[in-house]
């Protein structure tokens, strides 16, 4: 590409960003679910929420209820019809007024459920001619409370009053369906495939009002007594009835002015007045402020233009769920979409940003380097290495880094090959200096001078002018140089923080002056701060802000930013300070803000459009106009400070089941009941055992969440447990009365304020009531003061000598029991359970799981090359390395999971409540961990991997064959090279 093009292109952006500067939007990041998170079917086709929050979706499988984590299925009815629907597919659901019930329908008629009893109840549609069809098309409440169901070519209402479902209108022509209703001011709409309806409520008839000859999908209210008609064929159009127009065209917005289809399939108002269309290919936002401006919205990975929209709605907490006919559905929180994320031509893995013109910036990824202006969103490139060489990626040279020298109007580039520079000429990157040598980051001090941080050879110091390097230190991985002044510059390291000198070669590690930043701290970011020192970010060792008086470094103070928070246990990326001193964290988990007090945390992740995959060392830019700019492996992304908004996080929380555990007095066995949710319970005496589960309703973060609760009158403190095992269990509660709370923990650990709460009344026996506990105390006191004064002379000699006999019995016999109990279930050398303990534990969770259904995972890890280690070293060695990988699993799991030496160097381990991906995980901790340790065992240092082989017990009909199982996949894992988990 030639330089006059470069030219032209950035003449026209800029001039394109005139344009699109006010009509460029932040499209809102979706959170998509589909049959891999347990939804019943990818078609949904409408979606309703309940009065606790939670949402009902209608598909080809019936009506999925979802709370945030499970989906609970209902579908066709069995021997008793309040157990499901008349037929399988649903089409509509609606909620009732108070949220109460859920109204479906599907292609048999009109149902309804009730949310605290999970019952149903079908309701007859009258008919209206004797070939009459129970196709239900739309189910809609409009803003007077009442409750429209269409069906084919009838308008049914629902009277509350007789509970029945009555007649309105129907449509003479048997051409013609039905398709949505509404009331506009005291008129009642009603579209068709043929046109517009109004119903004349003296005649209870339906009478053409405009558009004829248009197929007419979907009817909402504007303002002003307009509306919103979603057609097949021109797009979303504005209708005032009070102007009569005889062709539709003319107020539409169709393909022709960028909406993604003209065949709308459903409409949506945002509380901020944007419209949101659905159409058969894809999603559209229109802003009503300047209606002509459509911007298409991509919901998944998949491509915008296959992406079937079905159906939307708006939840009270402002969430937006689509749903959609191929890929299940996606929920947004269009309030927290402030952040805008983006692949560079075909690369995704940004490894540089650095600014350029306006707002403009150079950007480096896997395919070479980009032009990219923040405003406009497009690129231009790639300008490629010279060296005509690939890798093997199939790329050239691959760009670690790039800085814009103003001053010159020149680039640099660090690659794997070298310095390289920008040919203005050829456009490409030409390696001008230290071939071979891989650098990692550069900078340009203030007499030109470039320093060169590479992988492993150090820090240069060259000369562009002289093209000679002038200075050379042997450092670790550099990620980052700051310039000081003329002659030094900070360097950040993977072992510590150092100032050098490029004049005298000096070259000092802060770890002499502090000890909060060592020669063992990773440390990935130093910048200046507008307070007057320095931001120091580290991999997993927090935010530090550094201070000096001068030149006098052992003035240096450093203090550690929010030690107890996340931000001190994630890798940092990039900070940036805005105008008001609050600082914008990349970190490998997304993008962190810390607010100028340095007391307030928020963190942005994929609901905020941020990559929730992280963000790279060094990869930022801020742009003329403010925005910031970083990159990762999955694009860029760019925000404006002033424009990110701070939702307050106060989720609703539920209790989404109750059950009891109920004794059978004449047999003893037990059942488990499901009780109605409400706010108060009922239990008697034979009610030995209570599980109340419960859900936040943040569909954004719910693996993020904690809970706390607690059961008042009984325990004194809150019980903590995580988003997986959101229960609490209770049993053999005294009769009285207790309240259970529970609450929501944010990973900023906000509380939230919506808390659910539960009444539980324990009803005593009627024996246990007070009356008859005096009598029958009076009863026993008579009785046993009859017979006991007449032995009680004999007996206490006698007693008291049988005692002492079977106390000291009983010790001897604990102690030698609690000694043979040891013995046979612990491994003498690790102190693990052993093979027999595992097994009794492994048979009990496969009871648990026939019987509830409660799955788990078996994980089996084997240290590699452990034969080497004891012939090497001896096996005093590998002894003292066997017991030490013990203690890193055994550190690494949770209370509840069962770990055994199972034989050798082999560990077997039981994951209750995990499935397969949830356990892969945990291997992947596990070693990452061992991987990265190293081993002490005087005089003797050891390094050792393990592989690892994971199992779902869903997927065998045995544990016997689930372990079989992970045994075949960790020798798999060992074939492939070893230091592998194998799922």
């Amino acid at each position: 590409m030639s330089t006059l093009t470069l030219v032209r292109y950035i003449g026209f952006t800029l001039l394109l960003n005139c344009f699109l500067l006010r009509a460029e939007a932040i499209s809102p990041a979706f959170y998509t679910f589909d049959m891999d998170s347990g939804i019943s079917h990818v078609s949904v086709a409408d979606i309703a929420e309940d009065k606790y929050g939670f949402i009902w979706l209608a598909s080809q499988s019936g009506i999925d209820k979802f709370d945030g984590y499970t989906f609970k299925n209902f579908g066709m009815w069995g021997e008793d019809k309040s157990t499901g629907l008349q037929t399988l597919t649903a089409l509509q659901v609606e909620a009732s007024t108070d949220g109460q019930y859920i109204w479906i329908g599907t292609f048999s008629g009109l149902s309804r459920i009730n949310v605290d009893t999970e019952k149903f109840q079908h309701f007859a549609l009258p008919a209206s001619e004797p070939f009459n069809k129970q196709v239900i098309n739309r189910i809609k409440t409009t803003h007077n409370g009442q409750l429209w169901i269409v069906s084919e070519r009838n308008l049914y209402t629902y009277s509350p009053a007789s509970e029945n479902v009555e007649l309105v209108a129907y449509l003479p022509n048997t051409t013609s369906t039905l398709t949505d209703v509404e009331l506009i001011g005291n008129t009642v709409y009603v579209t068709s495939t043929s046109g517009l309806y109004k119903l004349d409520p003296f005649k209870k008839s339906l009478e053409l009002f405009a558009f004829g000859d248009t197929n007419i999908s979907r009817l909402l209210k504007a303002e002003k007594s307009r509306i919103w008609l979603g057609t097949a064929t021109h797009g979303i159009c504005m209708f005032n009835p009070d102007i009569q127009i005889s062709v539709i065209a003319k107020n539409c917005t169709s393909e022709e002015h960028g909406l993604s289809d003209n065949y709308v399939t459903d409409i949506l108002q945002q509380n901020n007045g944007d419209i949101w269309v659905a159409t058969e290919r894809g999603l559209n936002i229109i802003d009503t402020h300047t209606p002509d401006t459509v911007t298409r919205v991509q919901i998944s990975e998949k491509d915008a233009a296959n992406e079937r929209v079905s159906s939307l709605y708006q939840t009270k907490a402002g969430l937006v769920v689509v749903g959609t006919k191929d890929d299940g559905f996606a929920i947004s929180n269009p309030q927290l979409s402030n952040f805008f994320s983006k692949e560079i031509g075909e690369g995704r893995i940004i490894s540089s940003i650095a600014k350029y013109k306006d707002n403009q910036v150079w950007v480096a990824n896997e395919k070479g380097l980009w032009l990219y202006d923040s405003t406009s969103k497009n690129h231009l490139g790639p300008y490629t290495s010279s060296n005509d060489k690939k890798n093997d990626e199939g790329t050239n040279d691959k760009l670690l880094s790039v800085l814009y020298q103003e001053e010159n109007d020149t680039l640099w580039a660090s690659t794997r090959t070298g310095l390289a520079k920008l040919n203005k000429q050829t456009n490409k990157l030409d390696i001008v200096a230290f071939q071979g040598k891989s650098g990692y980051t550069i900078n340009i001090d203030h007499e030109g001078d470039i320093w060169y941080g590479g992988y492993s050879d150090g820090v240069f110091v060259y000369r562009p002018s002289e093209d000679k390097v002038v200075r050379q230190w042997p450092l670790s991985l550099t990620t980052r140089i700051v310039s000081e002044d003329k002659e030094t510059a900070w360097l950040s390291t993977v072992s510590g923080l150092y100032i050098a000198n490029k004049r005298t070669g000096e070259l000092k590690s802060i770890s002499n002056f502090t000890d909060k930043v060592t020669d063992q701290t990773v440390v990935t970011w130093i910048s200046r701060s507008k307070r007057g020192g320095y931001w120091i970010g580290t991999q997993a060792a927090g935010l530090y802000f550094m201070t000096k008086e001068g030149d006098n470094l052992s003035s240096v103070k450093v203090t550690q930013i929010k030690p107890e928070s996340r931000l001190s246990k994630v890798s940092i990326g990039a900070v940036v300070e805005d105008d008001e001193y609050g600082l914008w964290i990349s970190t490998i988990e997304g993008i962190t803000y810390l607010a100028p007090d340095l007391s307030s945390l928020s963190y942005y992740g994929a609901e905020n459009g941020a990559l929730s995959t992280g963000y790279y060392i060094g990869s930022v830019a801020v742009t003329k106009n403010n925005t910031i700019l970083f990159g990762g492996a999955e694009g860029l992304t760019q925000f404006t400070p002033s424009q990110v908004a701070k939702v307050k996080w106060s989720p609703g929380v539920h209790l989404t089941n109750i059950e009891a555990v109920r004794k059978n007095e004449s047999d003893g066995t037990t059942t488990q009941q499901r009780r109605k949710l409400g706010k108060t319970i009922e239990l008697d005496h034979n009610d030995i055992a209570l599980t109340i589960e419960f859900a936040a309703t943040d569909y954004m973060n719910a693996n993020e969440l904690q809970y706390a609760y607690k059961l008042v009158d009984f325990e004194n403190s809150w019980r903590l447990t995580d988003y997986k095992t959101r229960t609490a269990t209770y049993t053999n509660l005294d009769p009285g009365r207790y309240r259970f709370t529970v609450k929501a923990i944010n990973q900023e650990n906000e509380w939230s304020n919506n808390e659910a709460q539960l009444e539980i009344v324990v009803i005593p026996p009627w024996w246990d009531m007070p009356m008859w506990r005096a009598v029958m105390a009076l009863v026993g006191l008579f009785f046993v003061s009859s017979i006991v004064w007449l032995r009680i002379a004999s007996l206490k000699k006698r007693s008291a000598e049988l005692a002492l006999k079977v106390e000291e019995k009983t010790k001897d016999l604990e102690e030698a029991v609690e000694k043979l109990t040891l013995l046979s279930t612990q491994d003498a050398l690790t102190g693990l359970k052993n093979r027999r303990y595992f097994t009794q534990r492994a048979k009990a969770a496969w009871q648990e799981y026939q019987r509830h259904n409660h799955t788990f995972s078996l994980l089996i890890v084997d240290i590699d090359f452990f034969k080497r280690i004891n012939d090497e070293y001896g096996h005093h060695v590998g002894d003292i390395v066997l017991v030490k990988i013990a203690r890193i699993l055994e550190d690494n799991l949770r209370e509840s999971d069962v770990i055994s030496r199972w034989g050798g160097e082999e560990f077997l381990i039981l994951l209750p409540s995990l499935k397969v991906q949830e356990a892969f995980w945990v291997a992947e901790k596990l070693r990452k961990t061992i991987a990265e340790q190293t081993f002490d065992a005087p005089p003797h240092s050891v390094s050792a991997t393990i592989t690892c082989g994971v199992a779902d017990i869903r997927d065998y009909d045995s544990v016997e064959a689930c372990i079989h199982a992970v045994d075949k996949k960790l020798y798999i894992g060992k074939e492939s090279g070893r230091n592998a988990v194998i799922k």
